[in-house]
Formats: structure tokens, C-alpha cells, sequence
């Protein structure tokens, strides 16, 4: 594994995408376009929105424009497999849909910001 410098502390990189990480403290950014991290104790975490039977974080940075979603989603997933001791348990049904309307909700994201819904 790589040691590398991630915001204010060093973390061992287990995998490296192009925006997200993985590391020894859970799931990261590179830092661009800023430093955003999910603690591994924290990725089974459920959404606090109009389906409480999601998993948060697909749904919450489905909705980031910042979020280079596709990678994010490889690197959750990398996550979940490497620190599945840490997080409470969460069943592969739950991970599907919360994957499934993470991508919607992001499609939709994608489709505001470029002006693709009528005003009507």
C-alpha cells in the first residue's frame, strides 16, 4: 500500500480512483475540488430522506455536483468490501437500491445542471 499525505494526516491508500480513494480511515477525496471524507464506522449509515432504507452516502453525493459519481460509487463499493468489520451490517439488497436511486437521483442532478427540465 501507498502511504500518502490526505488532507491534514497520512493514511495508507488501499485503492485509488480518479477522484475517490480508499484508505485506511475509509473512503476520501483526493481533495479535488476539496477534501471530503466518510470514516469507515460510517458507511452503512442510513439515508435521512424521503427513503429511510437507503444508504446515505449514494444518496447524498448523488446530489453533488462536485461528485464524480461513477468513480465514487467503485470506490464505495471497494470500501465496503475492505472495511467491512467497521460499519454496522448492511445486506446486498439494501446496497443495490441504494445504488440504484443514487444513479437516478444523479441523472437528475446532471440533467438541472444542464438546464434539461422545462420551467413550466
Amino acid at each position: 500500500m501507498l502511504k500518502e499525505e490526505i488532507g491534514d494526516r497520512a493514511s495508507e491508500i488501499v485503492w485509488r480512483g480518479r477522484q475517490w480513494i480508499v484508505t485506511d480511515f475509509g473512503l476520501e477525496t483526493l481533495g479535488d475540488p476539496f477534501p471530503y471524507e466518510i470514516a469507515a464506522v460510517r458507511l452503512s449509515e442510513g439515508w435521512q430522506g424521503a427513503d429511510e432504507s437507503l444508504l446515505a452516502w449514494p444518496m447524498e453525493l448523488a446530489g453533488k455536483t462536485w461528485v464524480d459519481y461513477r468513480d465514487f460509487v467503485t470506490a464505495f463499493l471497494v470500501a465496503l468490501g475492505v472495511h467491512q468489520e467497521a460499519y454496522a451490517p448492511v445486506d446486498i439488497v439494501t446496497i443495490r437500491a441504494s445504488l440504484r436511486e443514487g444513479a437516478a437521483r444523479w441523472e437528475a442532478t446532471k440533467a438541472e445542471m444542464l438546464g434539461e427540465f422545462d420551467d413550466d
